[in-house]
């Protein structure tokens, strides 16, 4: 006897909701995905535009001889951070306002105490785990960022003087 209309049932078989379900979720992943990645890329291109055009200028206005790095600092105003020979041969930081085209400081790196020694300046600081340690400008000056998480699990923000690790501010965040 053969049974008409009945389809063979499966423990596989899987509703026509679900599958219209998943379809969708994937394909929404799939867009967020693209979504995502396309934000990052785009934000990081943002991020370092200037830095060729921050070495021309800095280059056509004869500051310095050739240029190793160039990294950028975003306080009060953004200040483009550029690393180089002079004319003397001698190591200079400079510190770029490029909104204004103008420059805002010059350092030599023989005058500025380095990472490590600006890492050690920071209150002799037990239990302290150190995220990062970068130039900037704060107060009108060059300055060390040290950023770290300290002994009672603060996020801290010490800005030291470039010349001799004095510190100029600090900014401390409980975290949550």
């Amino acid at each position: 006897m053969k049974m008409i209309g009945t389809q063979r049932s499966s423990q596989f078989t899987v509703p026509k909701w679900l599958k219209w379900v998943l379809l969708i979720f994937g394909s929404l992943l799939i867009i967020g995905i693209g979504l995502l990645t396309w934000m990052y890329f785009h934000i990081e291109n943002t991020r370092t535009s200037q830095y060729d055009e921050v070495s021309e200028f800095v280059l056509g206005e004869g500051l310095l001889e050739s240029v190793d790095k160039v990294t950028r600092y975003n306080g009060e105003t953004p200040i483009h951070i550029v690393n180089g020979m002079d004319d003397q041969n001698e190591e200079r930081y400079l510190f770029i306002d490029f909104v204004n085209q103008e420059e805002v400081s010059t350092i030599s790196a023989a005058d500025m105490i380095d990472e490590n020694s600006a890492r050690r300046n920071v209150n002799q600081c037990n239990g302290c785990e150190f995220v990062d340690v970068q130039l900037a400008f704060e107060e009108n000056r060059p300055v060390w960022e040290v950023t770290y998480k300290d002994e009672s699990n603060r996020y801290v923000f010490e800005y030291l003087d470039v010349r001799n690790g004095e510190e100029v501010q600090r900014f401390a965040f409980r975290q949550t």
